[in-house]
């Protein structure tokens, strides 16, 4: 046999080492590999008389109606999706609203969301002349554990466990879950499945309507609690009141100071000047700001964790309205449809630069930067006619906005927030070698 040249033979061994690098370092032969994706939302079903929409992107958007006998997503055929029932909406950069109007005519918007593990809702009542509901939404194809503590003046109740089937939704009225209270706090604890939660709030008194409006999600309890947007009701309504409601969850009382920020300045109401809470239990108060701005930030502080809400109410042109003003977090790039609403966007925080690139009713696309004054922390956009859809951005941290609604008999609040976020996950790679082992 002839003798291989040694020539030859340096280059095959390069060639098994390059070979073997390859193996060893490619980040592919890890087996793993991540993507990133937009998970699906969940939008509420009707959950009073009147008509309940869903605002979409696109008519091409995927959905499907909770419960269903299909399984599969299709195209919704239409941007204004009108059902009694709740609706998935197929993951996507954009997020959607629902419009909820009640025979009463008053209004009610809520945020299309994805399922979380660790709620919070500050408003509604177990009283007699309640009628709010939590509407539990499993979208999933396996059954769904709930538990919830509702937290009253008097304490935080025992622990209820709601069980939710596959693809199917509960409505549980707050009067079973707190008969005869007031004043609440929900803290909504996901056990198992992919659940999303909504509290519609309604009031009425025998056949007299006291309004509605949805609770939006307040966020964890935490020292610092920003609610950047509420309506100076006096304004424009007879028999208006501002009414806080703060808890401290646990059994460590907690010392909260406030501070108004509007365009008249910032200062601190008598009544929310030094407020002491009592661990574990719901304190309501009443206080009445002396302004001339049309809307105002309330900024908390407190030494213990808190969760806190402004209910803001009163007598609109003969018709009773209320709307649930929640903290909000720090603005994050966003695209929110509005379906030709007219929203009154404030924004609270320092050095307010926030880009706003709308499309409005006319179909053309407008922009403008929002910037803040020196003189206060805070700064809104309100267009003159109804906006399609709008996409809000900044720079800067610390930055927190709200939405009020106002039509002519209806009042409601947003907080500006997308309904989902970027996902990342991990899937393995498949590799054709491990056939052969």
């Amino acid at each position: 046999m002839k003798p291989i040249d040694h020539r030859v033979f340096a280059a095959l061994s390069v060639f098994a080492l390059m070979i073997a690098g390859i193996l060893l370092f490619n980040p592919s032969n890890s087996g793993v590999s991540t993507i990133k994706s937009y998970p699906a939302t969940v939008c509420p079903g009707k959950l009073t008389d009147g008509t309940s929409t869903s605002v979409l992107p696109s008519s091409k958007v995927l959905v499907r109606q909770i419960p269903s006998t299909k399984i599969k997503l299709a195209p919704a055929k239409t941007t204004f999706y009108l059902s009694p029932k709740p609706l998935l909406v197929d993951g996507n950069s954009e997020t959607s609203i629902n419009v909820t109007r009640p025979k009463s005519n008053s209004l009610a918007t809520a945020i299309c969301a994805i399922n979380e593990s660790d709620q919070w809702f500050v408003g509604g009542a177990g009283s007699v002349v309640s009628k709010s509901s939590l509407q539990i939404i499993n979208s999933g194809l396996s059954t769904s554990i709930v538990d919830l503590f509702i937290y009253t003046s008097n304490g935080v109740s025992p622990v209820n466990s709601i069980r939710v089937a596959k693809n199917s939704s509960k409505q549980i009225y707050l009067d079973s879950l707190a008969p005869g209270e007031d004043s609440v706090v929900i803290h909504a604890i996901t056990r198992s499945g992919r659940v999303t939660m909504f509290l519609y709030d309604q009031r009425q008194r025998g056949l007299q309507s006291l309004g509605s409006d949805f609770v939006s999600q307040s966020a964890n309890p935490q020292k610092r609690v920003v609610i950047p947007a509420i309506s100076n009701v006096i304004l424009s309504g007879r028999n208006a009141t501002q009414m806080l409601r703060i808890l401290a969850p646990g059994s460590v009382n907690a010392n909260v100071r406030a501070k108004l920020v509007a365009s008249d300045g910032t200062f601190a109401p008598i009544e929310l000047d030094d407020i002491d809470v009592k661990g574990g239990k719901v304190k309501d108060i009443i206080f009445k700001p002396v302004l001339l701005a049309k809307n105002f930030s309330l900024v908390l502080t407190a030494d213990q964790p808190i969760v806190a809400a402004v209910k803001s109410s009163g007598t609109f042109e003969g018709t009773n309205e209320f709307t649930w003003s929640t903290p909000s977090q720090q603005l994050e790039e966003l695209v929110l449809h509005f379906g030709g609403l007219r929203p009154e966007v404030i924004f609270q925080g320092k050095n307010i630069e926030v880009n706003v690139e709308w499309t409005g009713k006319d179909r053309k696309v407008y922009s403008k930067t929002i910037v803040g004054s020196k003189e206060n922390d805070t700064a809104a956009w309100s267009p003159k006619s109804g906006v399609v859809s709008a996409k809000f951005s900044t720079k800067n941290d610390e930055i927190y906005g709200g939405i009020i609604f106002k039509e002519k008999r209806g009042l409601s609040y947003l907080p500006l927030a997308a309904g989902a976020q970027l996902e990342s996950s991990a899937i393995p790679i498949l590799d054709a070698r491990i056939i052969s082992r």
